[in-house]
């Protein structure tokens, strides 16, 4: 517990009722740096050397991936990552543990006396700024940031440099905020590169896009940039790593590297564990946060190569390319179970958006039940029946879904 840093604090909130308080600021997404840049100053107390990581898909496995190699090297390491599959508490950790319900209570009611206009704050603002307290308060050496969206007016974007940027990938997503185009995407992904900066960028197919990347972040006052170029020796799980994923990993070693130096010890990744990543949570069924085109192929090519033909359950943001998505998951599966996310998340799609959408290669693959319970049950014994594994795809949100209910199966 924190009370002995802020002694004056007393709250008859039970926890729950707590967080739900919190869960209310949830809504549309609010990017603009002007909320959170005039709060983080009046909290800020103490430099932590960070790592930022931005990019389209990749950042989740590059996060884990460089919390991994701090503690390893032991370094009391902070990490955020938004969002989280089933609890609020794993957005924030340290070496591995999260911040308990009381941590969360007693920093954000020390926010809320400290800062004025706290009531303006966003969902992920007040996130981003218990997460920064609380790294401060227990004292860790380093901290690892995700970027929750784009990067140029995102909350994380108000910690100063230097500091060490990973750029994972630039892919069309969420374009409707960030631009239709690579270049525009890659401006507010590169938006957090500041003065002293050492930044890694994720090398595409496209050399000429890369060397441009490279060029604007140094105009930025970028200290060095680099590329994934090194080759390096890691030790891989066997098989519960897409090529894409270790791609991350080696881009996480590197930016420890730049960050670190010579001295910093690579370590085993074989007992490191990313939530919803191609993760077996059984032997039949994997789940994947994969949610937009450039994820989906990469996924659809590993479940090919290292399972076959697979079950698919499937939710998705409305704001999705779901049409797209929905053809390259029709390459790996014939059933298609499709829930509805709309209840969950004011961006969700109905099952009725998802018919809609879909194309005439996957259209009568397309199945569901009176209720997403009865689909998610379905798919499961449908899976099994038919000797085949369950793929849980589309959305944080999905899995999210799909857990609770086997949450709810095993007790």
């Amino acid at each position: 517990m924190l009370s002995k840093n802020f002694p004056n604090l007393t709250s008859t909130d039970s926890q729950d009722d707590f967080l739900q308080q919190l869960y209310q600021r949830r809504g549309g997404i609010k990017l603009g740096l002007g909320r959170v840049a005039d709060a983080f100053p009046v909290i800020f107390e103490k430099n932590i050397p960070v790592y930022h990581v931005a990019g389209t898909n990749g950042k989740g496995t590059a996060v884990y991936s460089l919390d991994h190699i701090l503690r390893s090297n032991g370094l009391k390491t902070g990490r955020f990552v938004s969002p989280h599959l089933l609890r609020y508490n794993e957005r924030i950790s340290i070496d591995g543990a999260d911040i308990t319900d009381v941590e969360v209570r007693e920093i954000y009611e020390y926010l809320e006396k400290k800062i004025n206009d706290f009531s303006e704050l966003s969902f992920f603002e007040v996130t981003f700024l218990i997460a920064w307290k609380y790294f401060e308060i227990s004292g860790c050496d380093r901290a690892v940031f995700e970027v929750g969206l784009g990067g140029r007016l995102d909350a994380t974007n108000v910690i100063e440099g230097p500091k060490t940027d990973i750029i994972t990938s630039i892919g069309l997503d969420h374009t409707h905020i960030l631009g239709d185009t690579l270049e525009k995407i890659a401006l507010e992904k590169l938006g957090i590169v500041k003065k002293g900066d050492k930044v890694l960028i994720g090398g595409s197919a496209d050399n000429a896009f890369d060397k441009w990347m490279a060029e604007v972040a140094l105009s930025k006052g970028a200290a060095s940039v680099d590329d994934d170029s090194l080759d390096l020796d890691i030790a891989f799980p066997p098989s519960c790593m897409s090529p894409e994923q270790k791609k991350n990993v080696r881009l996480a070693v590197k930016s420890a590297l730049l960050g670190e130096g010579k001295g910093l010890k690579i370590p085993d990744f074989s007992e490191m564990k990313i939530p919803a990543r191609f993760e077996f949570i059984e032997p039949d069924i994997v789940t994947d946060v994969a949610h937009n085109p450039p994820a989906i192929s990469s996924l659809a090519k590993t479940v090919s190569e290292k399972i076959g033909k697979v079950v698919v359950l499937y939710g998705a943001m409305k704001d999705k390319d779901i049409t797209q998505v929905l053809d390259l998951i029709g390459e790996i599966s014939d059933d298609i179970f499709v829930i509805n996310l709309e209840a969950d998340n004011d961006r969700g799609a109905k099952v009725s958006d998802i018919l809609d959408r879909a194309g005439s290669k996957v259209s009568n693959k397309i199945k569901y039940g009176k209720t997403d319970e009865k689909t998610i049950e379905e798919a499961l014994s449908f899976a099994r029946k038919n000797g085949k594994k369950l793929l849980v795809t589309g959305s944080f949100h999905t899995v999210e879904k799909f857990m609770n209910f086997r949450e709810k199966l095993l007790r």
